[in-house]
């Protein structure tokens, strides 16, 4: 009988797919609280939300995971949930990716705007939903893009902007990228790295002669000698933080596999997302501004980060470097990072 309720256990944790609610000392649900999860239609398509807050009435903070492509919903709550006692936090999973993917999202084409677009639909939806007038806007890598993008478009639906892992321009930040993994490289007489990096070559325009697979190598590289995750050879130890959350059943988690190599994603990567300049195009956003940057992060330079981070024109600006983190801080050191954002980022910017 005991074996049998453990498998039946096993097997309700593989499909049922559900989010906690908040508890007193006594088991208690918190009476303020709000634990849901739902499909919302956003850009004419069904997206997931997932909100959850110790108290309905906080400020409001939307999360915008990287890629693109690849959900962070299931790191986002297993670094990041002490942010739900002091704000109300939405996890996205976007369009064509994490349980919003679908076999249609797979193959149609996407597009920059799309995203930014939905950022903007789905926060007048958080606005009328929580009765607030501007929400905080927190994106990662792929996130700070369109999040960029999105607050210089609708600078009146946000309190605040705070970017990790932030994007500037990626055709320099990939020159950076490139030259760093070859020379670890090159330092630690590694043949086969120094062989298929000088096969791809440098990038041009942030694209490399072979496509998606010259950045496939370079990312391989670039994860093994630590440019991606500090001290961390392979993404594997995130990637696996995927079966450890309640929100996510066997069904999603087939979902998020298909989605990071989802022949949309992949065309919209090489024809657009690689060639971003935000020099060129964002030189001021009218919103307060936190740049949370890895010291040793090379998947997206925080070198070329932190001149962007100079050269933009904000009300108010504020740089934190987390030294023992690359592409990631707001996982590799989350304890500070959560921190921060409730200390500095909400103290600093109440309405």
């Amino acid at each position: 009988m005991t074996i049998q309720l453990k498998i039946g256990g096993i097997l309700m944790s593989l499909f049922r797919a559900y989010t906690p609610s908040f508890k007193d000392m006594k088991g208690r649900e918190l009476k303020n609280s709000i634990t849901e999860m739902s499909m919302v239609i956003i850009g004419n398509t069904k997206e997931s939300i997932i909100i959850r807050g110790e108290n309905r009435n906080n400020p409001v903070l939307l999360l915008l995971h990287g890629g693109p492509g690849s959900s962070e919903t299931s790191l986002f709550r297993y670094y990041n949930s002490p942010l739900e006692k002091k704000f109300v936090v939405v996890y996205w999973d976007q369009r064509a990716c994490g349980k919003s993917y679908t076999k249609r999202t797979a193959t149609e084409p996407l597009s920059v705007s799309m995203f930014v677009a939905d950022i903007c639909e789905l926060t007048q939806y958080l606005k009328a939903r929580f009765s607030k007038n501007k929400i905080f806007l927190l994106g990662h890598s792929w996130g700070t893009l369109i999040g960029t993008l999105a607050v210089l478009q609708h600078p009146e639906l946000f309190c605040a902007y705070i970017g990790t892992g932030q994007v500037s321009s990626m055709p320099a930040s990939e020159l950076k990228s490139y030259q760093f993994t070859l020379n670890v490289a090159v330092e630690q007489h590694n043949r086969k790295a120094i062989r298929e990096l000088k096969e791809i070559g440098k990038s041009r325009n942030g694209i490399y002669k072979c496509g998606v697979t010259g950045t496939r190598t370079q990312r391989k590289w670039l994860a093994y000698f630590g440019g991606a995750i500090y001290g961390s050879k392979n993404l594997s130890a995130f990637i696996m933080k995927i079966f450890t959350v309640k929100e996510y059943n066997i069904t999603d988690i087939i979902r998020f596999f298909k989605a990071m190599n989802a022949p949309s994603r992949n065309s919209m990567s090489q024809n657009e997302f690689l060639k971003i300049d935000l020099f060129e195009t964002v030189k001021s956003l009218d919103v307060p501004v936190c740049f949370f940057l890895g010291k040793n992060d090379f998947q997206v330079s925080s070198i070329v980060a932190e001149k962007y981070f100079h050269y933009l024109k904000a009300p108010k600006k504020k740089l934190v470097w987390f030294e023992k983190s690359a592409h990631s801080p707001c996982f590799e050191e989350s304890e500070k990072f959560n921190k921060l954002m409730i200390d500095m980022v909400l103290s600093e910017n109440r309405l």
